[in-house]
């Protein structure tokens, strides 16, 4: 039997930042009990509605996990890793994903754990290349070089920033930023999770994604609470609806604040601000 909580305010922690999100009417949501958790096969017979709805779903799921993954960890570099074909068939998606993740565990012996997440892409010659983020090692660090461009040698600078190579991947080229802004890096990495990545026949059935174990994950409050004062901070982002009486209302409002790790003091240091109205 399906339970449901009544509730207000959401509340995403990340730790030292945290996405608050108020509701002016009373949300409900449902247990996990009741819900459906079989798949399907190759031969299963769907509607191409049905199939859209439900990669949509699945695209907005894997999309908000690693952005949650992002924010609720401490990753260091943004990377892409290609493959040399005369060293591996990047043609073959099982072969570039065993070339990777067999990578990632023996950089784990060498250099004790670490943590990443893998996201591959498909170039139009068919042949597969990972973007990723991936931390600092527990015991040694990666080998970090400046990037040059292999036909003029000049050093290459992207964003008014030096490009460094990963030396550990001895596979094909690399590419290598640190990370400064996770939510920037979070929106980066996503995109890659595109329609086609989710729908691709070569994908049927298999991961699009490759976290790393033991990844954080952000705690996850509902709370019904009509005494939730938010009026000190400016909404990053809202919804405007019109009540009974054709007044407006901020139906819905996120705020992106950040907790003060010395004296708990709660800060918004984006003041930046989208306000819509409800979609009819």
């Amino acid at each position: 039997m399906r339970k449901f909580q009544k509730y207000s305010t959401k509340i995403t922690d990340f730790g030292n930042y945290r996405e608050v999100t108020t509701f002016h009417s009373p949300q409900l949501r449902s247990s996990q009990e009741g819900k459906h958790k079989g798949g399907r096969s190759a031969d299963s017979v769907i509607s191409d509605e049905a199939q859209q709805e439900r990669t949509e779903k699945q695209m907005f799921s894997i999309k908000r996990k690693i952005r949650h993954y992002i924010l609720a960890n401490d990753f260091k570099y943004f990377v892409t890793l290609t493959i040399d074909p005369k060293k591996r068939d990047s043609l073959d998606y099982e072969i570039a994903k065993q070339t990777l993740l067999k990578w990632c565990r023996a950089q784990r012996k060498t250099k004790g754990k670490f943590d990443y997440i893998f996201v591959p892409e498909f170039h139009k010659s068919g042949r597969v290349h990972f973007h990723g983020v991936i931390g600092q090692p527990e015991y040694r660090s990666f080998t970090l070089t400046e990037a040059t461009n292999p036909k003029t040698g000049e050093i290459l600078i992207r964003h008014n920033r030096q490009v460094l190579e990963l030396k550990e991947w001895r596979y094909g080229f690399t590419d290598v930023t640190p990370i400064e802004d996770k939510e920037r890096t979070s929106s980066y990495m996503t995109k890659y999770i595109s329609k086609e990545l989710m729908t691709g026949a070569e994908m049927f059935g298999k991961k699009r994604y490759f976290p790393s174990r033991g990844l954080k994950k952000p705690e996850i409050l509902f709370i019904e609470d009509e005494d939730s004062d938010y009026s000190d901070f400016i909404p990053n982002f809202g919804v405007v609806d019109t009540d009974n009486f054709g007044n407006n209302i901020l139906e819905k409002a996120i705020y992106k604040l950040y907790i003060d790790p010395e004296t708990g003091e709660i800060i918004q240091k984006n003041r930046d601000s989208l306000i819509k109205a409800k979609e009819l």
